[in-house]
């Protein structure tokens, strides 16, 4: 570990789910290789299973509807039905075939392995502090992770804007009832998870290289300290 600044004394933890307890990147493009082979089967146009041409419907619902970037779910489900009206179909054949895409793609991206590594861990800290997952993805851990010990869960979208924005933070540490400052925060990105929980007053655990992917660069917000596997956070004196 390193430590940019001194670690106060912790009384709960939260942490974010995607690359940080799981490796997401390969589930989310499996899942999304699945959904454009779907859309094209079942829709039986060939731009359908274009993932460009869908990047293209979402960047266009994103320049009218700026709002919802802060939920991934409904920022999908609305791209498919876009989509679909512009390749043609009728708007009740838009409607249905999205609610179907949609249900898919929900199964399939929460087709999630948590090592066994990773699940002693969240269990040895759970024996310790209270627990609690931010996160700004849709990963839902009701279907990958049942029984995973956190005692609170906030979801962008459903709770709040995504982070590095406060209010996730903010509901976290009130529903745990402890001080913004007790709350330490565990996550992989350096602007929604470091630089969020500092700004929320909290401190933060960076998680860098997650999973063996690219190195991202430090923002102007330093975390409480930096490591690289979940494991070292059982040296913490909690």
């Amino acid at each position: 570990m390193q430590f940019y600044r001194r670690l106060h004394p912790v009384k709960a933890i939260s942490f974010d789910l995607d690359d940080t307890l799981y490796n997401n990147k390969p589930v989310l493009l499996a899942a999304e290789g699945r959904l454009m082979q779907w859309l094209a089967d079942h829709s039986r146009q060939a731009r359908a299973g274009e993932r460009s041409w869908w990047w293209q419907q979402r960047t266009l619902l994103l320049d009218e509807t700026p709002e919802l970037r802060h939920d991934t779910t409904r920022l999908r489900h609305r791209t498919l039905e876009r989509g679909l009206l512009a390749l043609g179909l009728s708007e009740c054949a838009s409607a249905e075939l999205a609610d179907g895409a949609m249900a898919n793609f929900l199964e399939w991206r929460n087709e999630i392995v948590v090592s066994d590594e990773v699940q002693q861990v969240i269990q040895q800290l759970a024996r310790r502090c209270p627990l609690a997952a931010i996160t700004n993805g849709n990963a839902d851990l009701a279907r990958f992770w049942p029984q995973a010990p956190f005692v609170v869960a906030r979801y962008a979208g459903q709770h709040g804007p995504m982070k590095p924005a406060l209010p996730l933070f903010e509901q976290t540490w009130q529903r745990l009832g402890v001080a913004p400052a007790q709350l330490l925060h565990i996550g992989d990105h350096p602007n929604a998870d470091v630089a969020g929980a500092n700004r929320a007053g909290c401190q933060s655990g960076w998680l860098t290289p997650p999973y063996e992917q690219a190195v991202r660069p430090l923002a102007a917000s330093l975390p409480t300290f930096a490591f690289q596997r979940l494991p070292q956070l059982l040296q913490l004196p909690l």
